[in-house]
Order: structure tokens, then C-alpha cells, then sequence
């Protein structure tokens, strides 16, 4: 089998093939194979690993164009999800500076971490002996988001990072934000939720690879959602984003279930904002995908009522 990895200098960047026989990548790791290469090819290639146990997230790359933990992952899950190739490419990960060959700079994400205060601050009632109290559902609220290792495998696939990494964070900073905000210990969850604002939390775009790529099985999409119910319940609603949120929930429970986008655009931004999106507005409108007409309303879906039963349900058991 062909190993193509993708390297870097420091200057230049380019591919390396190297082969490999069936006995010798049988039943190996990406890991595996990468120190394999390293010690029987090429003494030069670079890449970062320590525990080799799916802990310490150091390993993460990206084979074929995917995110995956190089010490978690067997070369025949590669062959099976990728329909027996003949060639696998292992490349660093995506969205991140390249330092040399397949290791990356750490340093971004780290000052990100540093932004949104990952340790909590404990309530007035935490004592050196006793701590605070929390029950097992508020330990079950977070204890997911605790299993973040920070490999970076959502950060490496997400949409908006690669479209616009200026004013937006990368998802597993969100979910650290959402596992200190809501944290029962926490004596205040705005330290966490407002420098999540300031630095893009209503910028996802929603693509749901951060869920998708995560070994752990986190998904950020859902912290990044938990961190804007927390800002929106005490008031912090300026922005076009949480505006949009609000529109599209009248929409849904106190409109006729069927997003309106006429209105979703009024409610959601300044009238000039709308006015620089007109052409916009002409282009959905000549595909069919906006009715005009229905500016002075639409038919209720069938089935809306239930829908609002349903959203109202939902409303009701997070607040339990």
C-alpha cells in the first residue's frame, strides 16, 4: 500500500510516498504505521504522540482528508470507510498553522482557552475541606464536556474556521466554555459566556462536523447552542444572531410553523442591513426559495400544534 504524507520544512511543502506491505500495516494503528515509517524509511518525518492510549489527544491528523486520532484509529477502519483504497494521504490537521510536517501550533487555541477562563470560580459556600455540594445530575450536565482531550479534530474540520478563522474560536473552546459555565459550582457563568460572545459563538455556521469528527463522541454544536440559551436568559441579545434565534422561534411556535424569511430578515437585523441584502432577496425569490407574498402571512403547516407542544415540552424538561 502507498503512504503519501504530506510534509512541510519550515519553507517548502510537499509529498513523500512511501510503501508498505500488507503483513506490515496489518491490524496497525495510523500511529503505528507513522512510527513504523519513521523508523524503517524516513528518520525525518515529524509528528507528535505521547500516551498512545486516546487520552492525551497529542496524535490527531487528518488521513484522506478526515480527522482522526492516530492512536485510535486501525488502518482497517480507513480501508473499510474509504472502500479498500490503494493509497491512504495522512496530512496535519486542517485550520491550523503547520509547524513541521504534521505537527501544528498549539498556541492560538491555547490563548482562546485563556479568553473564555476555563477554571471556575466557586461560589461562596466552597470551603477548603468540604467544597461545594453538586448533585449527579448536575455532575451528569458536564461530565461529557470533561472528556475533551483537545486534539484539535474539530477544530481541523470546521466550516467556519476554514472559511474565516478572524473572529471565531475553535468549537472545543466552546465546549470548555459551556462545561465551566455550567458547572453548578461556578459562582458566575458570565465569565465564561461573554468572552464566548465577544469571539464568534453566534457565528457557527452549523455544519455539525465539530459533532461528527469528535473521538469522544462530544458534540461542540450542542455547547455552542448551551452557551446561547445562558446569554439570551440573561438578556445579552445584541447582535443579528440572537435576534435571528428569536425570530425563527416566533416563526416556528407563534407563526404559522413554516419559516418566514421576509420576516426572519426584518427581526433579525436593521432595516439596513435588510436593504444591502436585497440581492439576496431577488435571487432566492427567482429559484422559488422566497415567496414574496408572504409578507402579509402564510398558512399554518399542518401539524403545528403539535410542533408547539412538543418545543414547549422541551422547554419544560431543560428547566427541570
Amino acid at each position: 500500500m502507498k503512504i503519501i504524507i504530506d510534509r512541510f520544512n519550515g519553507k517548502d511543502k510537499y509529498q513523500k510516498e512511501y510503501v508498505l506491505n500488507n503483513e506490515e500495516i496489518a491490524g496497525k494503528t495510523i500511529l503505528s504505521i507513522l512510527l513504523l515509517i519513521k523508523q524503517t524509511q524516513d528518520v525525518t518525518l515529524n509528528f507528535t504522540a505521547s500516551c498512545r492510549s486516546a487520552i492525551c489527544g497529542a496524535c490527531a491528523v487528518r488521513v484522506n482528508g478526515h480527522s482522526y486520532l492516530a492512536c485510535d484509529t486501525k488502518i482497517e477502519r480507513i480501508l473499510k470507510e474509504f472502500d479498500n483504497p490503494d493509497t491512504i494521504r495522512i496530512s496535519p490537521l486542517g485550520n491550523f498553522r503547520v509547524i513541521s510536517d504534521l505537527v501544528v501550533d498549539w498556541e492560538p487555541s491555547i490563548e482562546n482557552l485563556r479568553k473564555i477562563r476555563p477554571a471556575i470560580k466557586p461560589k461562596d459556600e466552597f470551603t477548603s475541606d468540604k467544597g461545594c455540594k453538586q448533585s449527579q445530575a448536575e455532575f451528569d450536565r458536564i461530565s461529557k464536556q470533561w472528556d475533551c482531550i483537545l486534539c484539535g479534530s474539530c477544530a481541523s474540520e470546521c466550516s467556519k474556521l476554514e472559511a474565516d478563522s478572524s473572529d471565531y474560536m475553535q468549537p472545543f473552546v466552546f465546549t470548555h466554555a459551556y462545561r465551566a459555565a455550567a458547572d453548578s459550582r461556578s459562582k458566575d457563568a458570565m465569565i465564561h459566556v461573554k468572552p464566548s460572545i465577544s469571539n464568534g459563538l453566534w457565528l457557527c455556521v452549523h455544519c455539525q462536523e465539530c459533532t461528527d469528527r469528535c473521538p469522544k463522541g462530544i458534540s461542540s454544536a450542542n455547547d455552542i447552542a448551551g452557551l446561547r440559551v445562558m446569554a439570551m436568559k440573561k438578556g445579552l441579545k445584541d447582535g443579528s444572531g440572537p435576534g435571528h434565534a428569536e425570530a425563527f422561534y416566533k416563526d416556528l411556535v407563534e407563526g404559522s410553523g413554516r419559516l418566514n424569511e421576509i420576516y426572519l430578515a426584518l427581526r433579525s437585523e436593521p432595516i439596513t442591513g435588510v436593504v444591502g441584502k436585497t440581492d439576496i432577496a431577488f435571487n432566492l425569490m427567482m429559484a422559488g426559495k422566497m415567496n414574496p407574498l408572504h409578507i402579509f402571512g402564510d398558512e399554518e403547516i399542518e401539524g403545528h400544534e403539535d410542533l408547539v407542544k412538543m418545543i414547549k415540552a422541551a422547554q419544560a424538561a431543560s428547566k427541570e
